[in-house]
């Protein structure tokens, strides 16, 4: 069974039991991101563990350095 999320404003379908790592991993997304689910940010130590549910809004951010 499939459900649908939306990242970075985009809807997106994924099948059910999908972690935020399966996600950015389908999405092409390095390690070097941060997730936000639903306003909440999560720790890099979580993604493998946080299933995503029916209508979650995800933000991920790639983390840029400089000065």
């Amino acid at each position: 069974m499939d459900i649908r999320v939306k990242v970075n404003n985009k809807e997106t379908v994924v099948p059910s039991g999908t972690t935020v790592t399966g996600l950015l991993a389908s999405a092409g997304y390095s390690s070097r991101v941060s997730v936000w689910i639903n306003g909440s940010q999560l720790l890099s130590g979580e993604y493998a563990t946080r299933v995503l549910e029916e209508g979650d809004f995800i933000k991920i951010l790639r983390l840029v350095a400089g000065g």
